[in-house]
């Protein structure tokens, strides 16, 4: 029966679209208001603040010598210098017992400060201060900004009252202004819905006309004059459909064919796709760990981004589980025994999966038997994988109650195993839901789970139990299944696994590859604290992405770098200037990473050159060519900066991280502060040199005390704690030995040419 569609009661699509637009819009204006609002007057007032405190520290600064040779008239003077800041009410130093040693207070009539004598106390703390005082009527009308004075300990506070009044009033005029925005914003937009829903009105008016005629037609060419582009289009393509599916159904079975053929192919296929997978992965991780660790970032956006960390983990572990399953399926899956410490990894194991699947009514519960030997061989990282994908099954079908992993030891089993195997039995309870028995035999087979909407509500790839059976029975052992719907279900397994002897301490070179000590410049004199020497890093990384977040990571550990965008440009990169190490990616353009290594190692200069893998191939076969082409270490995407630093502290290279939060985690800004730390070390060391000639050691002491606030907002933590000893002996009126003088001119000068590194 043909519809009749004027006899369909219902608001019409263009009101309720012009309705929702309308909203829309002025919804989005209001909020567009509301946050420009807020962060411009947020802006206004750090802005404000921050000029405030830079006021206070720049007078505290140049305070301190005058408060120590008691000259107020001269700290007098400085106050009234700022007369310039016209916001600022009143300006203090007081002693450390809160009596005022200076003060100068702006004359409401002339408007300029005046020197002002109040023989009161002002109570202050020792430590930099901001507090906002109010008015009569409760009106938040002053900031007071207070700055100790620091020469060695407290000697003096500088306190400074600023008028809000200005401030106040751009805050208002931004708010008026603003709202005159989002008015001249809400008229021509809501216009240009009106059109836009007018024409998508039209638009689906002839679509069913269109359809109507089609219901109509008996043939596949029926003849119609479509009202757009668009409708033409959908009515060739749907007389064409008609005789195009029977080509297509002759078409899938001979692809069909061609898929059976092309199985061998599908291991390598699914390692590409997983390394093109990864490496925006690796992005997406490093970028957003180095975001996480930004101490100004929002609470919303901080939750979004753990969001964002939590997805990206869950990616990594299906691609992983993907990968898995390809290679067990082509049996090129090896089992790698190793001698590992049972308890240490698999505690290590349970807090990582109860951080990512913890519920608050749910209880997860290790119990490891005491006789269970604790160092074992065999492969840890797959048995880990099992007990993984176990628990964490476990925890999804487990509303309330407990999750169990229990571990204990079983008897020998016949007299042929040999007498140190210990059989380990591992098993994993849980009081969730069950399993009927008519799902039991669907749930090891790949891709299948117990009910069709398991996917759907508890998520996963239906991989997991596969891929453990199948390692399981790599390992000569299988998993038992106990369930019982509305109890729970246990999971269970056996491994024979010989017992291994406890590791000795061992070098460090030795464990790691027997690798070559990295040499490094001798700065130090023994007992004295020394600056971090230069090290400069060579990355050949062709994705964008992974060098902003590499970028990030150098940066925040105080390493020069220099990229090259394939293995061309970093085998020249090497015979251009000296590199202490180089991080090369194994798949790019022109030369890969492999070949680019062996390169650059086949020159004798270059021989001891350390060569770190970066590769998104996670497959045995790549560690094990990284290292065949003469490579240190390997690094497998994504990667975190904890991963950069277990690697450079595995190759001896001494670091010293920067405090990125001193200057807002802005690299520029770092960048300028360097260079201005480098123009003025020059001048601070003669300084030095010339007050230590002349006995003036409160002067050479100020010097000092200079370049150790530079070293500390750099994070030269060694050399700054050196300096620290040199200022108390020049407080005790005592020269520095010739030596720790010659360990400070060595040492400032490796410290220049570090900054002046990174600072390009």
């Amino acid at each position: 029966m043909k519809p009749n569609f004027h006899s369909i009661k219902y608001p019409s699509l263009g009101t309720q679209l012009l309705g929702l637009g309308g909203g829309i819009v002025l919804l989005l204006a209001l909020a567009f208001t509301w946050f420009n609002t807020q962060t411009q007057r947020e802006e206004l007032q750090d802005v404000f603040t921050k000029q405030a405190r830079a006021l206070a520290f720049n007078l505290a600064v140049s305070s301190s010598s005058h408060l120590l040779e008691r000259d107020f008239s001269v700290i007098e003077n400085l106050l009234l210098k700022t007369d310039g800041f016209e916001d600022l009410h009143s300006g203090t130093v007081l002693d450390p017992t809160g009596h005022i040693l200076a003060q100068v207070i702006r004359d409401q009539e002339s408007r300029r400060l005046k020197a002002h004598y109040n023989s009161q106390t002002m109570m202050l703390g020792t430590s930099p201060s901001i507090s906002f005082k109010k008015s009569q009527n409760g009106k938040v009308k002053y900031l007071l900004v207070s700055e100790p004075v620091d020469s060695g300990g407290v000697i003096g506070m500088v306190a400074l009252e600023f008028d809000l009044s200005s401030l106040q009033a751009s805050q208002t005029e931004l708010i008026q202004r603003n709202i005159l925005l989002a008015i001249a914003l809400i008229v021509p937009a809501t216009f240009a819905s009106w059109l836009f829903i007018r024409k998508v009105i039209l638009e689906l008016n002839s679509l069913t006309d269109f359809a109507q005629l089609m219901v109509n037609d008996e043939g596949i060419s029926h003849k119609v004059s479509p009202s757009s582009r668009e409708l033409a289009m959908l009515h060739i393509t749907l007389n064409w459909a008609s005789g195009a599916l029977a080509r297509k159904n002759r078409a899938l079975e001979e692809a069909r064919v061609k898929a059976d053929k092309s199985n061998d192919l599908k291991s390598q296929f699914v390692a590409n796709m997983s390394h093109e997978i990864r490496t925006p992965l690796n992005g997406i991780l490093g970028l957003t760990e180095i975001t996480l660790g930004t101490t100004t970032l929002g609470d919303k956006p901080r939750r979004n981004l753990e969001l964002i960390q939590l997805s990206a983990d869950h990616l990594l572990r299906v691609v992983n589980d993907i990968l898995d399953f390809s290679k067990i399926d082509a049996n090129k899956l090896d089992i790698d025994p190793i001698p590992f410490a049972l308890r240490a990894n698999v505690q290590a194991m349970i807090k990582t999966v109860s951080s990512a699947y913890s519920k608050p009514n749910v209880t997860l519960v290790l119990e490891i038997a005491p006789e269970v030997p604790d160092h074992l061989h065999g492969d840890c990282a797959r048995i880990l994988q099992v007990l993984n994908n176990l628990l964490s099954n476990a925890l999804k079908f487990t509303q309330q109650g407990v999750v169990t992993l229990n571990i204990t030891l079983e008897e020998s089993r016949g007299p042929t195993q040999p007498s140190d195997t210990a059989h380990v039995h591992f098993s994993v309870r849980d009081s969730g839901m069950g399993i009927s028995d008519a799902a039991r035999s669907e749930i090891f087979k790949a891709f299948s789970q117990a009910e069709p909407g398991t996917a759907r509500k508890y998520g996963g790839t239906g991989l997991g139990l596969t891929i453990s059976q199948r390692l399981l029975e790599l390992m000569n052992s299988g998993i038992d299944l106990w369930s019982e719907e509305g109890v729970g279900s246990e999971f269970s397994f056996t491994l024979a696994l010989p017992v291994a002897h406890a590791p000795s301490p061992v070098n460090n070179d030795v464990a790691h590859n027997n690798m070559e000590s990295v040499q490094f410049k001798d700065l130090s004199t023994p007992g004295m604290g020394q600056a971090c020497d230069t090290l400069r890093i060579l990355v050949a990384e062709d994705n964008m992405v992974n060098q902003a977040f590499i970028s990030h990571v150098l940066t925040q550990l105080g390493i020069s770098y220099r990229f090259a965008d394939d293995g061309l440009a970093a085998v020249k990169a090497v015979e251009e200037e000296t590199f202490d190490l180089v991080f090369m990616d194994m798949h790019m353009p022109n030369m890969g990473g492999l070949e680019a290594c062996r390169t650059i190692l086949t020159q004798p200069k270059h021989h001891k050159l350390p060569i770190v893998g970066l590769t998104a191939d996670a497959i045995a076969d790549t560690r094990e060519a990284c290292m065949a082409a003469g490579m240190k270490e390997y690094i497998s995407k994504p990667f975190k900066r904890s991963d950069i630093e277990n690697v450079l502290t595995r190759l001896n290279f001494k670091i010293s991280p920067i405090p990125m939060q001193n200057f807002d985690h802005d690299r520029e800004l770092l960048k300028t502060t360097m260079e201005m730390i480098v123009a003025e070390i020059p001048n601070l060391l003669e300084e030095i040199e010339l007050r230590l000639q002349q006995a003036q050691w409160l002067d050479a002491k100020r010097a000092l005390h200079t370049l150790k606030g530079h070293c500390k907002l750099i994070g030269e933590m060694d050399f700054a704690s050196f300096l620290q000893g040199l200022e108390n002996q020049l407080a005790n009126s005592q020269s520095p030995a010739e030596q720790e003088l010659s360990h400070l001119r060595v040492n400032i000068k490796a410290l220049q040419h570090r900054l002046r590194m990174l600072s390009q």
